[in-house]
């Protein structure tokens, strides 16, 4: 009976892990891809997904959903990596209602400064 408990239990734990680990992105038109440039106003390192805010180069804002702050730091990005004022191409995948919400699911963000780029597959990279 002890051995069944501590198996029903290990089950649980992992089973409750996989869906706490993960995301649907039934939000967004993942077949589209759209890229904005303009000027960072704000980086939130904040759980459960850190935000990219841009104001694009003709007024709109733009906000990216990228990795939670464990995901950023195993990918070397910290929370001074993208400063304000930073000027940067930002990529993702826009959300169902994008036109009212400006919301996008990240697929890249190049800081034009340097050219340093972080992409959804890989560590950043410069040009």
């Amino acid at each position: 009976m002890k051995q069944l408990l501590c198996a029903v239990a290990l089950v649980t734990l992992l089973a409750g892990r996989q869906a706490a680990a993960h995301h649907s992105y039934a939000a967004y038109e993942m077949d589209r891809v759209v890229e904005f440039s303009g000027i960072l106003e704000q980086f939130d390192v904040v759980a459960p997904h850190s935000l990219i805010r841009v104001r694009t180069d003709d007024g709109k804002v733009v906000v990216m959903e990228w990795l939670a702050p464990v995901g950023l730091q195993r990918r070397g990005v910290e929370a001074v990596a993208l400063k304000k004022g930073d000027r940067l191409v930002v990529t993702g995948n826009p959300h169902r209602d994008f036109a009212t919400n400006g919301v996008l699911n990240f697929q890249a963000v190049t800081r034009s400064s340097d050219g340093l780029t972080w992409t959804a597959a890989r560590r950043a990279s410069s040009r």
